[in-house]
Parts: structure tokens; sequence; C-alpha cells
């Protein structure tokens, strides 16, 4: 695939003053990207703008003048539900079909979610709690055109999806429902222990345990920690621990560099002043300099002196947290 026409983005927020999605689209123009990742609202909370009042047309129009796609870009279910807990109250449900509804609204078609924490109970029982809870959405979302991907896990305490075979057994479950597709999430990935370098082999398990054409979105970051750690913490391209030919043999890989590919890394830290004279720590988007390493195939360091990586493996230590 060329390198200009990678499906690249990242996560952008919703913003009143930016005018919602009118500024996300623009955001994606800035970045040098053509695809977002969102949330519909607050990832904490159930507060939503109505569609009609998020610009949608405005940024439709814009998004088509600028070849940034709705249909490829992706909308990450909210952190206020444990797929892997029993869903007695239809509380999951009415909250993940609201979101898909909304998703289906602005014209997108991947929706990501988390499989969730068994806490309290065995493996096998989360396994069928989440599949019980995916069964339930699918059923009331048949009429929709997406991908339900479940997304990759690092394995930290009790949380499903750190291995393919967790995956592949909701998959069949949910009698391997043609809507159900997979995140994969190369942080989490690696920390939950594999060889992201020994990238055929990998795609050799993904395609014999799920088939790779359920893989629909990638999650594509670096790793603070060394492989198999089971901590879940994401570095810049270049700084951390899975490597920059590793990312982007990733990016550029036959199959995968069809697909949409979000960018999932730290923001940068900077050291500031305020006018009291106290030193403070502002946060400074990697976005656009990483989109373009992985649109030029070639890495460069950090461009601005004052801003650090939270992480850099050259000398081993975690930056201003």
């Amino acid at each position: 695939m060329s390198k200009r026409s990678l499906l690249l983005g990242s996560h952008i927020s919703l913003r009143k003053e930016r005018k919602y999605l009118v500024g996300v689209v623009q955001e994606t123009i800035d970045n040098g990207a053509n695809i977002f990742m969102i949330f519909t609202g607050p990832p904490q909370n159930l507060k939503r703008i109505p569609i009609p009042e998020m610009f949608l047309s405005e940024a439709l129009s814009l998004a088509r003048d600028n070849k940034v796609d709705f249909e490829k870009s992706v909308v990450h279910a909210p952190y206020i539900f444990n797929l892997a807990q029993e869903d007695r109250d239809g509380f999951i449900q009415n909250l993940l079909v609201n979101e898909i509804t909304r998703m289906h609204k602005m014209g997108i078609k991947n929706f990501v979610v988390h499989p969730g924490y068994y806490t309290g109970r065995t493996l096998e029982e989360g396994l069928h709690c989440a599949a019980n809870n995916i069964r339930s959405v699918l059923n009331e979302t048949k009429s929709i055109n997406y991908w339900f991907c479940i997304e990759t896990m690092a394995g930290k305490s009790n949380q499903l999806g750190k291995n393919i075979g967790e995956i592949q057994k909701i998959f069949e479950l949910c009698d391997w429902d043609s809507k159900l597709g997979v995140c994969l999430d190369t942080c989490h990935l690696h920390d939950s222990g594999y060889d992201l370098s020994k990238i055929e082999e990998f795609k050799g398990e993904i395609d014999k345990s799920l088939g790779l054409n359920r893989v629909r979105v990638i999650h594509l970051g670096d790793s603070m920690n060394p492989q198999g750690s089971k901590k879940d913490r994401h570095a810049n391209y270049g700084y951390g621990n899975i490597g920059w030919d590793t990312i982007c043999s990733w990016a550029y890989d036959p199959h995968f560099s069809n697909l949409s590919i979000i960018v999932e890394t730290p923001f940068w830290r900077k050291k500031v002043t305020n006018s009291r004279g106290e030193e403070k720590i502002q946060l400074v988007s990697p976005y656009k300099h990483e989109i373009k390493l992985l649109r030029q195939r070639k890495w460069e360091a950090i461009p601005h002196s004052e801003c650090i990586p939270i992480f850099n493996i050259r000398d081993g230590k975690e930056k201003v947290s």
C-alpha cells in the first residue's frame, strides 16, 4: 500500500468550543490524518450531546473536502461498564445500543469495546457473561451495518482478552456473529506476552483462531514495559520496548495496512513556568509528529527540545508523570 493511503488517525476529544465534530475533523486534517477515534461523549459518564447539535452536516462536508473517512473511523465504548459482569438491570445493553446508534448516525462503522474484568468470578464465568452481554447488544442492533470490535488487553489482574484464545472463546459463545471483529492493540499484545517482531507467526495465529478478516482496527503504540509485563503502559514511537522497526512493519504489513490504524501514544511532557513562577507540566500532543513518521516510514526524534517523552528506553527511565 502507498504510504500516503494508510488510514491513520488518533483519539480526538469532542469540544463545544470547537463545534464538536467539526473540531474533530479539523484536528484530524491538521495532524495529517484521514480517520479519527472518538468517544461519543465523556467516557466516564452518561452525558451525551444530541447528534443534531454536534454539527454533523458541517463536519461531513469538511471531511469530504479533505478526504477524511468517517466510515473507517472509530468510536470507542465508554469506561463506565464491565462487559464481564451480569447485566441484571439492562444497563450495559442500553448503554451500548445507544452508543452504537449514535455512531451509526455519524456514519462510522467501527465500534471498539474492552472485554472487561471477571472480578469475583472464574475466567469461564467471565467469558460467558461477556458473551451474553455481546449477544444481547448484537440482537438489538441487527439492522445496523457495523463491526463490534473486542480489543486485545494487556492481562492485568483478572482482565479478559489477554490472549487470542479468550477472544476466540467469546466469538464461539456468540456463534461467530458476522458483526464480531477485533481491535489489535500493540502495546497490550506486547505487554501480554506476544513477540510482535514475529508478525507472520502472529498473523498465522490470528487467522487460525479468529480469521484475519475479523481484524478491523489497529491501536498502534509502543510500550514502556518489557514483553509479558502485563502492565499496559504506552510509550511514544522510538522510545519504547517494541521498537520503531516493529511498529513500522505493522503499519505497512500487506494486510494490516488496509485497516484503520489509530496512533495510541502518550502526550509529551513540557515544563512551563506560570505567572507566579511555579513550575508546571504541560501536556503536548505527539500525534501530528508520529503520524508524519508513519507516513514517511522514517523515525525522527521529537522535534521540540523542550518536550520529552514520558519514557525513553535509551536511558530506561520514566520521565515526568
